[in-house]
């Protein structure tokens, strides 16, 4: 959020400085100057100014929220908001005082800090502010329904404050409820007339309720598309382009879906958040995986130490865009099974380990060690001990030698999509970023990547002789109950009829953390099957494929 400044209409700064002459201490006219100071990039007159206005005038907030708004600008950001601490401690209670220190806190993501904050005066003051920060912890942690109380109280206090509205807006369609979606949009346009991101959400809208050429129609209007091509924020360019790839797929203009997906990626990967991730850790990662368990003797893992009891334990795991969260949502309908939300569960309890060990100390885990480790997992989570834990994170498949020697007796479910179809996927998708997600750039990334991960899946394999079980995304879609009882079956439940009506399981959940959150809540379709035919881009690496091809009988 933008840090607030008090910006009065300053057009005459003559007229400042004659008051001056006859009243040095005049504290609007000093406060005036110090703003146009601010304005000129003159931030060192400007804190004279605003230190003069302390010794004015103590009481008044203006001094204090400036001066601490130039320390924030000069980077030094405790005595920015000691300046505002000291300000209610040691002074008085101010609303615009508090609004600031919680934008600021905010902004520096301090959110223990934060909360501490807004509790303590929430009650007491009415505040935009305080209420849309109330409701932005609270979706922080998955509390969706109670955060939108407070966007709703945000907005309903002060209806020009875009940032409620905003995130109403996300929350609403990915969670499908399409009318409330409409609602805000249509509420929104009777108060923001030139607001380019309310023009986005009205073309998302018409293309989630499947009129794509009117959603085309919005986002190629030589206006719109003027204003989103020169505007400077990346992630609004990103959103534009990302939704452009989508609706021009719909109406069959692939060359143009793909070319849109492309420029999405390279803006997203050029994101400053995004440059810390770098696809040479996760296929380095791979490469010395590969090595190690490619030894021509097999180690005999049949009398390894279990630890304690973890039969009630799968993994999911797949290439990225196989189908996981369509399983996720039909498993998670069952009575029996707690599906845990896509989080690195796992791959935290490995980060620790491989801290001070080596790779090959993982088949060297002592029994202590072991149970510890485990019970780390276990607690990560609310584990249920009379339900199946489910953990999906589909590239856990490059640790499961790390899964099978620390969980042996776990099950496995192998997600399995027309390797083609995976690839076009993941490369239309717009995933959040992390060392696994950059290396689908494009279909050469994409597929090098995908070579990886297979080749590494099939040596875990024969090294391990895992038991796992295969399940067909195309099967699914063609043969459902089938496909799906032979899963249960493997995962010693009974087929319940609620893993027919996955759609309404999904359409409860009040958040999921997936790019498909928009397909999972949708009756099974077939257009997702080879998709992949519909892009002349996906011809340059099929050779490099076509091994993955045969070995998954495709």
């Amino acid at each position: 959020m933008n840090e607030k400044r008090i910006n009065l209409n300053i057009n005459d700064k003559n007229l400042y400085l004659n008051i001056l002459k006859n009243d040095p201490k005049n504290y609007e006219a000093i406060l005036k100057l110090g703003l146009i100071d601010v304005n000129e990039n003159n931030l060192s007159f400007a804190k004279e100014k605003f230190k003069k206005l302390l010794k004015i005038n103590v009481a008044r907030y203006e001094g204090h929220l400036n001066l601490s708004n130039i320390y924030s600008l000069e980077g030094d950001i405790l005595k920015a908001n000691n300046i505002l601490k000291n300000f209610l401690i040691n002074i008085k209670e101010d609303i615009e005082i508090i609004n600031a220190l919680a934008i600021k806190l905010s902004n520096l993501k301090e959110n223990g800090s934060l909360e501490i904050h807004i509790n303590k005066y929430i009650d007491k003051y009415e505040s935009h502010i305080l209420y849309y920060l109330k409701g932005y912890i609270l979706s922080k942690r998955d509390r969706i329904s109670e955060s939108e109380v407070f966007f709703k109280k945000s907005i309903k206090l002060n209806v020009n404050f875009w940032n409620g509205y905003q995130v109403l807006l996300k929350q609403y369609e990915k969670q499908s409820r399409l009318t409330d979606f409409k609602k805000i949009i249509t509420g929104a346009k009777k108060i923001f007339k030139n607001n380019i991101m309310l023009t986005y959400y009205e073309a998302l809208y018409f293309f989630r309720v499947k009129d794509y050429k009117q959603s085309l129609n919005i986002l190629t209007n030589n206006e719109v598309e003027k204003k989103f091509l020169i505007q400077k924020n990346d992630v609004v360019l990103a959103d534009y382009f990302h939704l452009l790839s989508r609706v021009n797929e719909k109406l069959a203009f692939f060359k143009e879906s793909y070319s849109f997906a492309i420029k999405r990626n390279n803006i997203t990967l050029n994101f400053k958040e995004n440059k810390i991730f770098k696809k040479e850790l996760i296929l380095d990662t791979i490469t010395v995986y590969k090595n190690f368990f490619d030894k021509p003797s097999k180690q005999n893992i049949i009398n390894v130490s279990k630890g304690i009891n973890h039969s009630n334990l799968a993994f999911l795991i797949g290439f990225p865009r196989s189908g996981t969260t369509l399983l996720d949502t039909i498993l998670r309908s069952h009575s029996k099974t707690l599906v845990l939300e896509e989080k690195p569960y796992l791959l935290d309890v490995r980060h620790d380990f491989y801290k001070n060990h080596k790779i090959n100390d993982i088949l060297k885990i002592n029994e202590a060690e072991k149970i510890k480790m485990q019970k780390q997992y276990f607690n990560s989570f609310n584990y249920k001990s009379d339900k199946l834990i489910i953990d999906k994170y589909p590239l856990n498949l490059i640790e499961l030698g790390f899964i099978k020697t620390l969980f042996p007796k776990s099950k496995i479910i192998l997600s399995i999509r027309h390797p083609l179809d995976c690839i076009i996927s993941c490369v239309l998708t717009a995933f959040k970023m992390n060392d696994g997600m950059v290396n689908f750039e494009n279909v050469h990334t994409t597929s090098f990547f995908y070579n990886e991960c297979f080749e590494l899946l099939f040596k875990y394999f024969y090294y391990f002789e895992i038991n796992y079980h295969e399940v067909k995304y195309e099967k699914i879609i063609t043969n459902f109950e089938d496909e799906i009882n032979k899963l249960i079956k493997f995962l010693n439940l009974n087929f319940e009829e609620n893993l027919k009506d996955f759609q309404n399981t999904a359409k409860r959940r009040e958040k999921i953390n997936t790019p498909s959150y928009d397909q999972v809540v949708q009756p099974i379709y077939s257009t997702s099957i080879n998709r992949y035919k519909n892009f002349e881009e996906i011809k340059d690496i099929e050779i490099d494929i076509a091994r993955w091809i045969k070995q998954l009988s495709y």
